[in-house]
C-alpha cells in the first residue's frame, strides 16, 4: 500500500473513487476544476497496485478569526472504498495531511463530519454553531424592494455588502475577486438560487439558496446596514417560493437578531438548532498565537473556540463549504 499525494493526471481518478460515494462524478470536479486553491499536492491517497482506494483533500482557506486573518485547511472528500475501510488507511492519510498542513505554514483546520469520536481521537474538536430552522409555514414575500436574479454585472456590489456586513464577525472566509468567481461555480448543489434586493438602482441585500439533505438551506446573506428589512423580505421569498416543497428552511441567522425578530412577526416559527459536526484543530499554537496576539498557553483551554467562534458572534458561511 503506498500513501502520498497525488502526482499529475491522477485527479480523474480520484473522481472514479469519489463517485462511488454519492454516485454523483460531478460533484466533486467542480470542486476540482473550479476551487483556485486546488492543488495536486494537497490531495492525499492511499493506493494499491496502482489502484486508488482511498483518498482525502486539504482546501485552503483564508479566515478572518477575531480581527485577524488566518490560514485554515478544511478537510473534505475523506472516502475510502468499502472493501478497504476498517484497516487505519484514513487515519494515516489524515495524519500526513496534518504534517502537510504545518509544513505549508496553516494555522488552523476545519471539517465538517458526523464521526466526531472518529476524528475527535486524532485531534479535531467539534464546537456548536447555531443554526435556525423555519419550518413549513407560509409568508408573504412582499416589501418594498424590488427581487432579482443574481447577474454577473452585480458581483461588484455583492462583494461590497459581504465585506462589510461580515467585518463584525468571527470565522468568514476572506474572499478575493478569483475566490469569488471559483466559489459561485461549485457552491450550489448543483445550483443555488442567488437573489439581490435592489432599492432604486442600488443592491441593498442578497441571499444564496439551495437544496441540502432534503432541506432548503440559505447558504450565505447579507445586507448594507439599515436595510434588514430587506434581507428579511430575501428570505421570506426563498422560504415561501423556492423552499415550498421542503420540510423547512435552515440559515444561518444566530448572527441577525433584528432579521430573526422581523421573520417573527411576519408569521413565522423560528428554532435554533445546534450544530456540533462542525470540528476545528489547531495545527500551529505558536504562528496562531501570534497572530491573535495572546500567550500561547491560552490555546490549550477548554473552552478555547467558544472564545474564538462565539455562536452568535461568528460565522463560517454553508456557500464555503467543502
Amino acid at each position: 500500500m503506498e500513501l502520498r499525494t497525488i502526482q499529475s493526471g491522477e485527479q480523474d481518478a480520484v473522481l472514479d473513487l469519489l463517485q462511488h460515494w454519492l454516485g454523483d462524478r460531478d460533484f466533486f470536479a467542480r470542486y476540482f476544476h473550479h476551487d483556485p486553491a486546488f492543488r495536486d499536492d494537497l490531495c492525499f491517497v492511499a493506493v494499491d497496485h496502482g489502484r486508488i482506494v482511498s483518498t482525502f483533500q486539504i482546501f485552503r482557506k483564508s479566515v478572518r478569526l477575531s480581527g485577524v486573518t488566518v490560514e485554515v485547511g478544511g478537510v473534505g472528500n475523506v472516502f475510502t472504498l468499502p472493501e478497504y475501510r476498517q484497516h487505519g488507511l484514513a487515519g494515516e492519510l489524515l495524519t500526513r495531511g496534518v504534517r502537510a498542513m504545518q509544513e505549508h505554514e496553516l494555522d488552523l483546520s476545519l471539517l465538517f463530519a458526523t464521526r466526531l469520536p472518529f476524528y475527535g481521537r486524532l485531534g479535531w474538536m467539534s464546537h456548536v454553531r447555531h443554526l435556525v430552522f423555519m419550518d413549513t409555514v407560509r409568508v408573504a414575500a412582499a416589501g418594498r424592494y424590488a427581487l432579482d436574479p443574481f447577474a454577473a454585472a452585480d458581483l461588484d456590489a455583492v462583494m461590497h455588502i459581504y465585506a462589510h456586513y461580515n467585518a463584525p464577525f468571527s470565522g468568514p472566509t476572506v474572499r478575493d475577486p478569483r475566490y469569488w468567481s471559483g466559489q459561485l461555480r461549485y457552491a450550489g448543489n448543483p445550483r443555488e438560487d442567488f437573489l439581490v434586493a435592489r432599492d432604486g438602482n442600488a443592491i441593498v441585500a442578497y441571499a444564496r439558496g439551495t437544496t441540502l439533505y432534503d432541506f432548503y438551506l440559505v447558504m450565505e446573506h447579507g445586507c448594507l446596514p439599515g436595510h434588514e428589512d430587506a434581507l428579511v423580505q430575501l428570505i421570506c421569498r426563498l422560504h415561501a417560493n423556492e423552499a415550498a416543497a421542503l420540510p423547512g428552511t435552515l440559515a444561518q441567522l444566530a448572527i441577525a437578531p433584528a432579521v430573526q425578530e422581523q421573520l417573527r412577526a411576519r408569521g413565522l416559527n423560528l428554532y435554533t438548532v445546534e450544530d456540533v459536526f462542525w470540528m476545528w484543530r489547531i495545527i500551529s499554537p505558536e504562528r496562531l498565537a501570534a497572530k491573535l496576539g495572546i500567550p500561547t498557553a491560552e490555546l490549550e483551554a477548554e473552552d478555547i473556540f467558544l472564545r474564538l467562534l462565539p455562536p452568535e458572534r461568528s460565522v463560517y458561511w454553508i456557500a464555503d463549504r467543502f
